[in-house]
């Protein structure tokens, strides 16, 4: 392992603890405003806000299959 990089490598991540650490001193105090959750309209709402992921990748994958349909 090339302790150049190693050194690099240690110096940017110190460098970026310290720009975020002056920058939330910095950064002025306030209250986040909390709004309620709708209930969820239909069930592919429902479905994205349980598990986005697997919904995401079953839209995907269904609009690869749309694709291809297409050009055969």
């Amino acid at each position: 392992m090339e302790w150049n990089l190693f050194a690099i490598a240690a110096l940017l991540l110190l460098s970026g603890f310290y720009f975020l650490t002056t920058e939330l001193e910095a950064a002025p105090e306030r209250e986040a405003i909390h709004h309620p959750l709708r209930a969820p309209r239909d069930v592919l709402e429902q479905a994205w806000h349980s598990e986005p992921v697997l919904l995401f990748m079953r839209q995907v994958l269904a609009m690869r299959r749309r694709r291809q349909q297409a050009w055969l």
